[in-house]
């Protein structure tokens, strides 16, 4: 088998709700602080995407806003951005609070 035939690519959508970690997670995944991070809720408005780069893998990770009810137009769009990241993605990587055991009973 060459290279280029074990070569594998993927794009990985991460969610959560505002402030759970999710810019912190891409930039250690790629190696590079491109998102921002803060402990201001909702920093992140629209998608930012990011690569990481190996010799058999490329993965294409898209940081999205947090998950929330919408209250304003704003809230509406931002919520888009993160409807929109799951038609671009192979798989979603949905970051929650480690202390959120209603959430982790609900998933298991």
């Amino acid at each position: 088998m060459s290279a280029e035939e074990k070569f594998r690519s993927g794009f990985v959508a991460i969610i959560g709700k505002p402030n759970v970690g999710k810019s912190t997670i891409m930039n250690k995944m790629i190696g590079q602080d491109i998102s921002i991070v803060t402990p201001k809720a909702q920093t992140t408005r629209h998608k930012i995407r990011g690569i990481a780069n190996g010799e058999n893998y490329q993965l294409i990770f898209t940081d999205t806003p947090g998950i929330l009810k919408p209250v304003y137009k704003l809230h509406e769009r931002m919520m888009q951005f993160v409807e929109s990241a799951f038609a671009d993605t192979d798989v979603v990587l949905y970051v929650i609070e480690a202390g959120e055991k209603k959430l982790m009973m609900k998933l298991f």
